[in-house]
């Protein structure tokens, strides 16, 4: 009893520590987020940066985001029965589980699925094995639990709790990797057996490992007892467990999901460490990469390499964002581990015809349509020259840009005026540099992949300025919210009367122009091929379905080799990845509208009939109101 009573007091001081109180400005922590939000970061990977006395040491965890239609019933029933029997009754705290910490200890656990999903994504500063620190983090836990439930929904909490579970170092997190991993399988086709030795693992994955000799004996024992729990529980029959101890381990053939997210980090740590990490400290950065698409962007780049479309003497970069300018792929060479080298951010090389986007944009302000009519001659001698297209005349806006008509684009250029066009070209996010000559349309000067990625997008997204982003919010490791940047602001840079007509000639450019390498059969496509002088530097940018990709690939330095056009491998490999992200996004929409319309058509459950003691605790202690959602979070805006 001496025991218990000890426990509960300092249980107690621990939650009365993390109650808010009335400041003239409180720091706005994790849970403090609206619901919108929370679901958005619990379903996202994180970069860990930790700065150190001789640099930074950062790496991604980068789970495979599994929607909640996406997790097999025999992986859900099987974690909740070894991990939170009462997790559907519960309203973030399991009374009865925290009971037996009081008499007990703090060694009996008492976790719920919502405290350690917490633990897991926030309390990286409190992981600490002393008393003192172990109680901290309960009562954190345990204070925020009830509102991060109800914030984020079960079903989603539960799909965000397998996709963020660690199952062995910082690879094999979540449940499609881990499925990936151990059993070469999707999580789809996992028995269940299989989900129970996963299920299993959670509790210690080194010790529980189903595929190391040493600890393979050990991780079955525990697979048994999971279908044990989750036949008492009834969760399955007695004959369904006996089945699927007899049916084991079946392993698939798919190799192990990897991918290449070191360029990514690197930049997420240059461009934002500086200022939200201090000497010493370990911050959590929630990031928008998407690694299903970043696997895609890497395997279909390997096979155009393999194929042998981009030439040995080339190297590329790429970048996948959405209209917002949200980063959801980064490739940044073909092979990081022989050239750790970030060409989509570093590499300012010349943009060759993609330079003309401008031009459109800057055309329509002047009152030319799509149809207009342009001549296209040199302007002196064989100057500009369009190469074995030759000239046409007088020819429209439309055809000339689809053709890349060099002549026609400089005499327009030149109709409109070189201020005009460098003011346009900064407006949505182009540095031309000195502007003398409108030429400057033909792309003589440098930029690097990812601002001519968000140039596009600007027209993509119906006219709006775009800061390319990587970071939806930053939190240290005890939840407070450092800074966010889950709301993004809207300022018009194009006329909303232009959007319409530049995307009009884009999707020209991919239907009869020199982009139709990158045209898809289901989905329509615009974008715009570039090509430097010399074959040095081949470009495609453009969107399908709303997700910009912009691809360079160009020769390295002092190397030779055949020419590269931007009509060729970048289009190509533009029209390989969006075509597979493309058909992926359809499907895993249909899976998760099926998942909805069940639910919809199902009874409600009855509610549990157990008082919620957390929803009594915390208007016993007379707490002051919180943080209103109006309140703005430090660093950035709130949601």
């Amino acid at each position: 009893m001496t025991r218990a009573l000890a426990v509960a007091t300092a249980l107690s001081l621990a939650l009365l520590s993390h109650a808010p109180t009335a400041q003239a400005a409180d720091p706005v922590h994790f849970w403090d987020l609206q619901p919108r939000s929370l679901r958005l970061l619990v379903s996202s990977p994180q970069v860990m940066v930790t700065r150190t006395k001789a640099g930074w040491d950062a790496y991604c965890r980068c789970p495979v985001v599994l929607a909640p239609s996406e997790i097999p019933e025999v992986m859900k029933k099987a974690i909740v029965a070894v991990e939170d029997k009462r997790y559907f009754e519960h309203g973030g705290v399991d009374v009865i589980s925290l009971l037996s910490v009081l008499k007990g200890g703090l060694s009996r656990g008492g976790s719920t699925i919502p405290m350690q999903l917490l633990k897991n994504l926030v309390f990286h500063d409190l992981r600490a094995s002393d008393v003192i620190t172990r109680l901290e983090r309960k009562g954190a836990e345990v204070w925020y639990a009830g509102l991060f439930d109800e914030a984020v929904g079960k079903e989603e909490l539960l799909a965000a709790y397998l996709n963020q579970i660690e199952f062995g170092g910082r690879d094999i997190v979540g449940l499609y990797r881990a499925s990936r991993h151990y059993f070469r399988k999707e999580p789809r086709d996992l028995t269940l057996y299989e989900a129970a030795l996963l299920a299993g693992m959670v509790q210690a994955p080194a010790r529980l490992n189903p595929i190391r000799e040493q600890t393979r004996e050990r991780a079955h024992e525990r697979a048994l007892l999971v279908l044990k729990l989750m036949s008492e529980q009834g969760l399955i029959s007695d004959k369904e467990r006996r089945q699927a101890e007899r049916a084991g381990i079946r392993p698939g053939l798919l190799p192990e999901f990897k991918i290449q997210p070191q360029a990514f980090t690197e930049w997420v740590v240059e461009t934002w460490g500086d200022k939200y990490v201090q000497p010493g400290e370990t911050v959590r950065f929630f990031v928008t990469l998407n690694p299903r698409i970043q696997n895609m962007a890497e395997q279909q780049l390997s096979r155009l390499v393999k194929d042998g479309a981009v030439p040995p003497a080339y190297d590329a970069g790429a970048v996948m964002m959405a209209p917002n300018g949200r980063v959801q792929a980064m490739v940044g060479s073909i092979n990081w581990a022989q050239r750790q080298f970030n060409n989509a951010v570093k590499a300012r090389v010349q943009t060759g015809s993609t330079a003309k986007l401008p031009l459109l944009i800057a055309a329509c302000e002047a009152g030319k349509l799509p149809e207009s009519r342009i001549l296209d001659q040199p302007v002196t001698g064989n100057w500009p020259s369009n190469g074995a297209l030759g000239y046409r005349g007088w020819t429209t806006l439309k055809e000339a840009m689809a053709a890349s008509r060099n002549a026609a684009a400089v005499r327009l250029a030149r109709e409109i005026g070189a201020d005009t066009l460098a003011d346009v070209s900064r407006r949505i996010g182009i540095d031309p540099g000195p502007t003398d000559d409108p030429s400057f349309i033909l792309g003589s000067y440098s930029s690097n992949v990812m601002t001519m990625t968000a140039a596009y997008a600007s027209v993509a997204n119906g006219g709006y300025q775009v800061t390319p982003s990587g970071v939806l919010a930053v939190v240290d490791g005890r939840g407070q919210v450092r800074a966010d940047f889950l709301t993004t602001m809207r300022k018009r840079v194009i006329p909303e009367e232009c959007v319409e007509p530049t995307q009009e000639v884009l999707r020209e450019v991919v239907q009869n122009g020199t982009g139709r390498a990158a045209r898809l059969r289901d989905w329509t496509t615009y974008g715009k091929t570039g090509t430097s002088t010399g074959n040095t530097d081949a470009w495609f940018i453009g969107w399908s379905e709303q997700r910009v990709l912009g691809i360079w690939m160009g020769r390295r330095h002092g190397e030779t080799g055949p020419a590269l056009a931007g009509a060729g491998a970048p289009a190509a490999y533009f029209g390989r990845v969006a075509n597979a992200v493309n058909e992926w996004i359809d499907q895993q929409q249909k899976r998760e509208e099926q998942r909805l319309a069940s639910a919809r058509t199902k009874r409600p459950a009855e509610p549990g009939k157990m008082a919620d003691w957390f929803s009594e605790l915390r208007p016993s202690v007379a707490l002051p109101k919180g943080p209103s959602a109006h309140d703005p979070v430090p660093g950035g805006k709130r949601t």
